[in-house]
């Protein structure tokens, strides 16, 4: 467990510093003025329990968005070389104008590509907290209900928001 957590660090540590090593001057002037707090998109990179991920917001309607997320630990010597997560979710706007705290629940699929590829049934909850103009922060847990082991995952990262 302490060697994930290490390694759940120094990745998200890494991706942090990448991120924020895009100049914040030009950023600030982008603050929109949407009057739905949760349209708002990003992509970005993120540690998870199944390694190094990219993650993403697109949203589709109203509160409604497609949150897909794409991980790998590297070692393709396992059974699960790559594993996916792509739910719909309900965001919920904490506040008025533009909220930077956004929370969201959804369902989707989640799996893996490799050895033993499969598609499973997924719960996700989770947050984006938007800072430094077009920086979100980004937290969330999934939960397959119906996967061989009752399978939990999260992912915690730093996105660009566009």
């Amino acid at each position: 467990m302490k060697s994930l957590f290490t390694r759940l660090s120094a990745t998200v540590a890494i991706a942090a510093a990448a991120l924020l090593a895009v100049p914040f001057g030009a950023n600030a002037q982008l603050v929109r003025n949407t009057p739905d707090a949760t349209a708002y998109n990003y992509i970005g990179i993120a540690g998870s329990d199944d390694g190094l991920a990219v993650n993403s917001k697109f949203s589709l309607y109203n509160n409604i968005s497609i949150r897909p997320e794409v991980a790998t630990d590297f070692d393709f010597d396992d059974a699960e070389d790559v594993t996916y997560l792509v739910p719909v979710t309900y965001d919920f706007a904490v506040g008025g104008g533009r909220a930077t705290f956004n929370p969201f629940v959804g369902a989707g699929v989640a799996g893996s590509i490799g050895d033993d590829s499969d598609v499973e049934f997924a719960l996700v909850a989770g947050t984006d907290y938007r800072f430094a103009g077009n920086y979100v922060a980004n937290a969330s847990v999934n939960y397959a209900p119906f996967a061989d082991d009752d399978e939990v995952g999260f992912t915690a990262g730093v996105g660009y928001q566009f």
